[in-house]
């Protein structure tokens, strides 16, 4: 059996069921607020050891905040610092899309609501991809599926509020990082701070300067589960799975 064989080929009509969920989200007019205060609690004071050599490497003098430290950064490695600080302090799988959604918008004009539907659309994201690869046996990887939920938030949290999700979506399946097992490491954090940044990332990069594989997200969490999806036995027919193990 080759591998051609048992995973899902570019679908982009999962592509284009995830973009439209995620606009219903957007469209809701209530969403959960940002959870403000705790982000301020876990960015007070400054951070120690690793974190803090860290920031001062990357510190320039524009750019997003290094969060607790009063130094800024370039936006993609500002975001990997503060998402490797959040979720170290306190794991979180809306840190991700939060720092992305905070980094796309406006900061002058964008108001916190706008970002907390921003932010409830790539979590609907996130977790309908996250539901895909469910299956009764264990997945061959974890991608990190935080940065479908970033892209999500920051595209809808930046200017074009939500248009050409599709391509952006695409786009942020190939930026997914592949780990074996799903246990929590301490390399953990790392990936928070890599969904963010590269969930902006694909979020924020012009349409001429990168052209993703249509449908590559049902292509990308197919190699990540190590089967076609949806999961077989989760939807679809007998003749599906079939045609899967073929």
């Amino acid at each position: 059996m080759t591998q051609a064989g048992i995973l899902t080929p570019p679908a982009p009509g999962l592509t284009a069921e995830l973009a439209r969920a995620a606009h219903a989200v957007y469209a809701l007019e209530a969403a959960a607020p940002i959870a403000v205060g705790e982000l301020r609690t876990l960015s007070a004071g400054a951070p120690d050891g690793v974190l803090a050599s860290w920031a001062e490497e990357i510190a320039t003098a524009g750019g997003f905040p290094l969060l607790g430290t009063g130094l800024v950064a370039p936006t993609y490695p500002a975001l990997l610092w503060n998402g490797a600080r959040l979720d170290g302090a306190r794991p979180d799988l809306d840190w991700a899309p939060l720092l992305a959604a905070l980094a796309a918008a406006d900061a002058a004009s964008a108001g916190l609501d706008r970002v907390a539907r921003a932010v409830a659309a790539g979590s609907c994201v996130r977790s309908l991809a996250e539901g895909l690869l469910t299956d009764d046996s264990p997945a061959a990887a974890l991608p990190t599926l935080a940065t479908l939920g970033a892209a999500t938030a920051a595209a809808f949290a930046g200017p074009a509020e939500g248009e050409g999700l599709e391509r952006i979506l695409d786009l942020a399946a190939s930026l997914t990082v592949l780990t074996p097992g799903p246990q929590r490491r301490a390399s953990s954090p790392l990936w928070a701070g890599h969904g963010a940044a590269s969930g902006w990332l694909a979020a924020t990069l012009p349409v001429e300067v990168a052209t993703p594989m249509s449908g590559s997200v049902a292509y990308t969490l197919s190699v990540a589960a190590g089967h076609a999806v949806p999961a077989a036995g989760a939807t679809g027919t007998v003749a599906d799975l079939l045609e899967s193990i073929r």
